[in-house]
């Protein structure tokens, strides 16, 4: 598995690549890197040419200032393949990844064979209930709000980054084994770096223009089929979500798994990756 990078829609993106075969693009969330996918990677390299990008402000990619709304992160990943030799990819997406995974499949539905939504709620549709301050959300998704706020989260956490990341993905594991020392080593690497902090709550900031074009995309049903998975101790409703915005859809909960599904079961969700795909063609 090598890494390699490329200039995309005015971008420096690192990117891993592996395998051959049809495109498999795995866009990670928050927190994130390429290094996310890899347990799951090895297990997909026979069938697909596996392209795991540092996504904008993430990694050993470059940290703008902008860009890091939806559709923008799509065109980053469609310069990408575009430069690789892909017409037509698989598309997945984790945590705030899904979201530009699931408007590239609304806006493009002729480029991607299928769309892999993982573990993530979905804007103008549940997810202003889920960042409300209220008992049934135990507070809610109150770093939506901190992460928005200009300047905020590098006033707060510059200095104390393994502190805050160790917290936050402890959170978000139901196996904390699925994290090793080495891991962390690895994440904190490029969070800790110059603009780790920054880059990593672009998404955030961009939210609102975002939220617009899930408005727009949610008019008309997804055309491309579906796979969408949830672990049991995040978001379970990940399937349930996104069924009335789809043409075909199928989905599956994880038991004893937290967010981070491809740390946690990358074995599973290989496998339900792979038949997926096979019963697409």
């Amino acid at each position: 598995m090598k890494d390699s990078q490329a200039v995309v829609n005015g971008v420096r993106l690192n990117y891993k690549l592996t395998g051959s075969g049809p495109a498999l693009l795995l866009m990670h969330g928050w927190f994130g890197t390429s290094y996310h996918w890899r347990r799951l990677a090895p297990l997909l390299e026979k069938n697909f040419t596996v392209i795991m990008p540092d996504m904008r402000g993430y990694g050993d990619s470059e940290k703008p200032a902008e860009g890091y709304d939806a559709a923008n992160l799509v065109e980053d990943v469609r310069a990408l393949l575009k430069q690789l030799g892909h017409k037509q990819a698989y598309v997945a997406g984790h945590d705030m990844g899904a979201l530009p995974a699931l408007i590239f499949a609304a806006r493009f539905p002729e480029e991607v064979k299928g769309l892999i939504y993982i573990d993530e709620p979905l804007p103008t549709v549940n997810l202003q209930h889920l960042t409300s301050f209220t008992e049934e959300t135990r507070g809610g998704y109150w770093h939506f709000s901190f992460n928005t706020w200009p300047g905020l989260a590098e006033l707060l956490i510059e200095g104390r980054e393994e502190k805050f990341f160790r917290y936050m993905t402890s959170l978000m594991v139901a196996n904390k084994a699925a994290i090793s020392e080495d891991d962390y080593k690895e994440y904190l690497r490029t969070y800790a770096a110059p603009g780790g902090i920054t880059g990593s709550v672009g998404w955030y900031r961009a939210m609102f223009k975002t939220n617009e074009q899930f408005r727009e995309a949610l008019k008309v049903k997804i055309k491309p089929p579906v796979f969408a998975v949830g672990g049991q101790f995040s978001t379970p409703f990940t399937f349930e979500q996104l069924k009335p915005f789809c043409d075909h859809i199928t989905g599956a909960i994880y038991e004893n798994c937290g967010h981070m599904v491809a740390e946690e079961q990358p074995e599973r969700l290989a496998r339900d990756i792979l038949n997926f795909t096979q019963q697409r063609g």
